[in-house]
């Protein structure tokens, strides 16, 4: 439960950030997902919670409208700051 708890503190991708793995992974299937993958560690978890993340917010770029004010470059653009 540590590393869903490291995953659920996260400022990045943690409870209140609106991400894909707030909002869309329960703890269950997290840790499911963490044991299937062989990741066992707090910090891999976080590791894969930010990849996990950037990978929805990349496939949101595939269907964008093109413009420069699309919602989905706006994420991408916001996600990727300070990186």
């Amino acid at each position: 439960m540590h590393r869903v708890t490291a995953i659920r503190n996260h400022p990045k991708v943690g409870a209140g950030s609106c991400t894909s793995v707030d909002e869309c992974w329960d703890d269950k299937d997290i840790i499911e997902f963490l044991d299937e993958n062989d990741v066992q560690t707090e910090e891999g978890a976080i590791e894969w919670a930010l990849e996990q993340e950037g990978l929805f917010l990349e496939q949101g770029l595939n269907q964008r409208w093109g413009e420069d004010d699309d919602p989905q470059l706006i994420a991408w653009n916001e996600w990727n700051e300070g990186q």
